[in-house]
């Protein structure tokens, strides 16, 4: 697994404990569909990012 797949693993299990414990906390109860739409929102601006420094890289 080189480094840019287990920064994208981890980023994903980070964000999913962060919203799960923050949804459980606040809300008291866990929907599917919500998390989906998250990890969807989530995996858009994370790779977009990644694709943002990865341009500014070769700009150099």
């Amino acid at each position: 697994m080189d480094d840019r797949t287990r920064l994208y693993v981890s980023g994903f299990i980070a964000a999913t404990i962060a919203y799960v414990t923050t949804v459980l906390a606040f809300a008291g109860r866990f929907a599917i569909f919500e998390w989906i739409a998250f990890v969807i929102a989530f995996l858009v601006v994370f790779v977009g990012f990644d694709r943002f420094v990865v341009w500014l890289e070769s700009q150099e």
